[in-house]
């Protein structure tokens, strides 16, 4: 599957069933035997078939903090506006001939997951991947990009283990604001993101 391929739609255009259950909303960490470029090339390959699109802002791979080299790519999904129309809305407004299936799905709402590596021993790296939901959009359905992300990392997960590659893996339902490039604050004041 490519970029741009997901049944439901991607970047701006993706949409959920209003009637799919979210779950839980985390990100996870890994230790893998690779190099961090590679991990984070194949992390954003496993999103982008799940319909997230790279952030056209031009800051990827250039995050440096605390002295630690990070290899990072932001991606996104959703739009602002369309997740905040309502059902009836969304069944007049849309162009095809047959609207009622488009209008039983929800748009999701924006959210932006940022994957990121480094090199942690020789031949051994560490890859995080962690989701941030935008307080911009349909707040009853913040999450709704749930199920992408799971199956982004659930396919992360077994390509890692396929390969005897994997040293650890953990899930991870918060990360420190430690100026990592998956961190809230630089989330919030590099990428802009709210």
């Amino acid at each position: 599957m490519r970029s741009g391929s997901h049944p439901q739609g991607s970047g701006r255009d993706a949409r959920t069933s209003r009637l799919q259950f979210d779950g839980p909303f985390r990100g996870a960490r890994w230790v893998v035997r690779s190099d961090a470029p590679r991990l984070v090339r194949i992390a954003t390959e496993f999103l982008q078939e799940q319909g997230f699109e790279r952030r056209d802002d031009g800051r990827e791979n250039d995050d440096r903090p605390q002295g630690q080299e990070w290899t990072s790519s932001a991606l996104e999904i959703g739009d602002e506006k369309r997740s905040r129309r309502g059902f009836w809305q969304g069944l007049l407004s849309d162009d095809l001939p047959f609207p009622l299936p488009r209008a039983l799905q929800h748009s999701i709402p924006p959210t932006l997951v940022i994957v990121a590596a480094r090199r942690v021993a020789n031949g051994v790296a560490e890859l995080v991947v962690f989701p941030h939901i935008s307080r911009r959009g349909d707040a009853e359905y913040a999450r709704a990009a749930g199920p992408r992300i799971r199956a982004a990392l659930d396919g992360i997960t077994a390509a890692a283990g396929a390969e005897g590659a994997m040293v650890s893996h953990e899930s991870l339902r918060g990360v420190p604001n430690d100026g990592a490039p998956f961190s809230q604050a630089v989330v919030r004041d590099v990428l802009g993101w709210r």
